[in-house]
């Protein structure tokens, strides 16, 4: 399946496993010089909440000091505000994580029924 689908992150979400996350390297020395900000490569599994309860899983793939984009199954709506945690921050009830305001969403992959999500955040 990870074969035929033509995003450059195949395949990881679907892979992710949610029930144990894993601590994920960062590489800092990649930067796309086309950005203000530099951007950070980092694939972890994170829960993402929405400000009406909603909660689903996703996969941070990279992350910058202003913002973070993930890819999940999920379609957002541009103006919503997350609440997107980790493993660590999962045994914390009302603290840890990050809120982020979407700003933008794009569908990835091919047009199948395993359609997928990226989706662009900015810190609030």
């Amino acid at each position: 399946m990870t074969e035929q689908l033509l995003s450059s992150h195949a395949g990881r979400l679907s892979d992710a496993d949610f029930s144990s996350f894993a601590d994920g390297g960062v590489s800092l020395d990649r930067w796309d010089e086309k950005r203000a900000f530099p951007r950070f490569p980092l694939e972890e599994p994170v829960i993402v909440e929405t400000d009406d309860g909603e909660m689903f899983g996703a996969v941070v793939i990279n992350y910058g000091p202003h913002g973070l984009y993930f890819e999940s199954y999920t379609e957002m709506k541009r103006g919503s505000v997350l609440n997107i945690r980790n493993e660590s921050s999962l045994s914390m009830p009302c603290q840890g994580g990050c809120r982020a305001r979407v700003r933008w969403t794009r569908r990835i992959g091919p047009r199948t029924s395993d359609v997928r999500y990226g989706s662009g955040v900015q810190y609030c």
